[in-house]
């Protein structure tokens, strides 16, 4: 096989690092958004739905004791 020759001087990078630049914009603090009136319709759904199961399930054992 044939030795490659190969230019023993690579070629520098043509992309220089740029100095970051201060942000023009400020930096504003956001209070994170208050989700509680959102769910608040889940959350009493997922009330209704865990009693009733919890009725079904009463009513599967008590009716396996009975037939």
């Amino acid at each position: 096989m044939p030795v490659s020759t190969r230019n023993p001087h690579r070629r520098q990078s043509t992309r220089r690092l740029q100095p970051r630049r201060p942000s023009l914009h400020t930096t504003r603090h956001l209070e994170p958004p208050d989700y509680t009136r959102d769910y608040a319709d889940v959350r009493r759904d997922l009330t209704l739905i865990a009693i009733i199961s919890s009725l079904l399930f009463i009513g599967v054992i008590g009716l396996s004791f009975v037939l």
